[in-house]
């Protein structure tokens, strides 16, 4: 009787152990669970980043070569914004202002506000946007040539050995039919626009705000780009 009592004790005593693990095991961590779950923050803040580097504010500016709030534009506001924010940004440049475009004998004849120099300045604009094919440069190459445009051909030189770009392929487009027709392009984007004033900046589709566009484009594209906020904007 003693031999069974002595047994169902320990056969007690071996559940309740096998119990007492059971729970301890129970409560630890599920270090595969946690895994996934950090993976998932990752992966959720990457896309979050991702997008935020994908949602970028699409920024036309409408300008004239020898318009000196063009320059004002350019050099105070443009330039320095896209260096600072470029990957936060999609700028587009439309040179041709208040301009008008008719054609004769199959050629475009333009009549721009500041006379043919500008004509020829902002096809020499034109050619270049085309040439660089990248935002950043040609933001560096007409800010660098709108800051003194009168003696088209003198900028393209010294802005393209400053950038270090090839001046010649620009300087033959603006000379051809070629740099016509991309003024006529430019041309056209700002008839549709019908602008009353040079510079029209549209950020994001809307020509709303110019005056405070105009006054701190920094803060007006900050204002539309998601947190978190890059330093430039703080």
């Amino acid at each position: 009787m003693a031999f069974y009592t002595c047994n169902r004790y320990r056969l007690i005593v071996l559940l309740l152990l096998i119990l007492i693990m059971w729970q301890f095991f129970r409560l630890l961590p599920d270090k595969s669970a946690t895994s996934i779950s950090e993976s998932g923050i990752v992966e959720l803040e990457d896309d979050k980043y991702n997008k935020h580097k994908q949602d970028k504010v699409k920024v036309r500016v409408y300008y004239e070569a020898l318009c000196p709030d063009s320059k004002h534009f350019f050099v105070r506001h443009l330039a320095p914004v896209t260096e600072k924010l470029s990957e936060f940004l999609e700028v587009t440049l439309v040179p041709y202002g208040k301009a008008t475009t008719k054609e004769e004998n199959g050629k475009y004849i333009f009549q721009c506000q500041h006379g043919e120099e500008e004509c020829y300045a902002n096809k020499v604009h034109a050619c270049a946007i085309e040439a660089v094919a990248n935002m950043t440069t040609s933001v560096k190459i007409t800010e660098c040539m709108i800051s003194d445009n009168m003696d088209a051909d003198g900028a393209l030189t010294r802005c393209a050995k400053e950038i270090k770009i090839d001046p010649d392929p620009i300087s033959y487009c603006a000379r051809q039919e070629h740099g016509s027709a991309l003024l006529k392009k430019h041309g056209d984007d700002t008839h549709i626009l019908e602008p009353t004033f040079i510079p029209t900046i549209t950020i994001n589709g809307s020509r709303d705000n110019q005056a405070a566009i105009l006054k701190n484009f920094l803060l007006e594209v900050c204002k539309l780009i998601d947190m978190p906020l890059p330093p430039p904007c703080l």
